[in-house]
């Protein structure tokens, strides 16, 4: 019997926070409302009858929902402090690349496209997918010519703003994509 009642319990504090705002608010308004509505819509005898759950039912929803809200809330300023933690990460990685990421970032600059061909197995253009500085766009693509690289939209506005970044040793910069003979 025990058990069976904790299961339910913990079933419905499954619920989605709307469901549990409803019963909340379905319980308050019983507890609360007049006796002449009650009576209109047929339910003033079980009003009276089971007060006590029902108040505990209110108390249990609006905890449940205060405790929702502050999850939430919690989760929404971690994500915050993540995203301006990647940002702060992308903005340093961006301030020391070395030269061979210097002329993979120029392509995308130079060119002013957000697509560039790579190979996948070259361990730069892993380094700067894994700083999040460009990601693999296309699972289409071979080994050989490479495959679909885009520029993420941080490090697109940052070089924009500051292209002076990409200055280096030389002036050129990489694509992996093959001239067609076609």
């Amino acid at each position: 019997m025990f058990a069976e009642a904790a299961k339910t319990f913990l079933e419905f504090l499954k619920l989605a926070p709307r469901y549990v705002i409803a019963l909340g608010v379905m319980a308050a308004v019983i507890l609360f409302a007049s006796e002449d509505f009650l009576k209109f819509i047929g339910v003033f005898e079980f009003a009276q009858d089971n007060r006590s759950m029902l108040g505990l039912t209110l108390v249990v929803t609006v905890s449940l929902f205060a405790v929702s809200l502050f999850a939430d809330g919690i989760s929404l300023i971690k994500g915050s402090w993540q995203t301006r933690g990647f940002y702060l990460r992308v903005t340093e990685r961006l301030n020391c690349l070395t030269e061979d990421e210097k002329q993979i970032l120029r392509f995308y600059i130079a060119k002013q496209t957000r697509a560039n061909v790579l190979r996948y197995d070259d361990g730069v253009v892993q380094g700067l997918v894994s700083d999040g500085i460009i990601y693999q766009s296309a699972s289409l693509g071979n080994m050989l010519e490479g495959f679909a690289h885009n520029i993420s939209d941080f490090a697109w506005d940052y070089l924009n703003v500051h292209p002076h970044l990409l200055q280096g040793t030389t002036n050129t910069y990489r694509t992996d994509k093959r001239e067609s003979y076609w």
